[in-house]
């Protein structure tokens, strides 16, 4: 008889009913499920051992990225897949380094999660369903990767953008959704 190997996944989900959909699929597909909506919430099961967690950018009033740096800095070892409705470039290679072995934006299928999860190399990019960036999105991405690289400074960030700091004060108030 073969036996099984346990999987303990964290999902870190604000979204109640998009938690309890991953909790549900993953638990089907044979993983140890822990679901938690807030970084307060983790610190309650941060002694387990996660062999794995996908974990939201935005969990509530928390950042994602915060968690993935406790957990990363736990479990060294855990492959952490983060999930965004708002991804850019920028917070792609900040997850990274601080610990996350991938980035998927929203909407991503189970599968996708779990091939994410156990590093199967799956080209998401020809899928039909994977929308086209357009160019604004693009410049937006690169915008902010400049002003993460400036740690925030918009007026180093116009100067290596070739703007005034004025002219890139306008586009980030564009970017930011009504």
């Amino acid at each position: 008889m073969e036996e099984k190997l346990e999987i303990q996944l964290l999902i870190a989900e604000d979204d109640l009913h998009f938690g309890e959909t991953l909790e549900l699929e993953f638990t089907d597909r044979g993983y140890n499920t822990i679901r938690v909506r807030s970084l307060a919430q983790f610190e309650a099961v941060a002694t387990y051992r996660f062999d794995c967690a996908v974990i939201d950018l935005r969990l509530g009033a928390d950042s994602g990225l915060d968690l993935v740096k406790r957990l990363h800095a736990l479990r060294p070892r855990c492959r952490i897949v983060v999930l965004t409705g708002f991804g850019s470039i920028a917070t792609a290679i900040k997850a990274m380094k601080l610990g996350a072995v991938n980035y998927l934006t929203k909407p991503a299928s189970v599968t996708s999660i779990e091939a994410a999860l156990l590093g199967l190399d799956q080209d998401l990019a020809d899928s039909p369903s994977a929308p086209a960036s357009s160019l604004a999105r693009h410049e937006r991405e690169y915008i902010e990767s400049v002003l993460t690289d400036c740690d925030g400074n918009i007026s180093q960030a116009a100067r290596r953008l070739g703007l005034h700091r004025q002219s890139l004060q306008r586009k980030l108030r564009k970017f930011m959704p009504a």
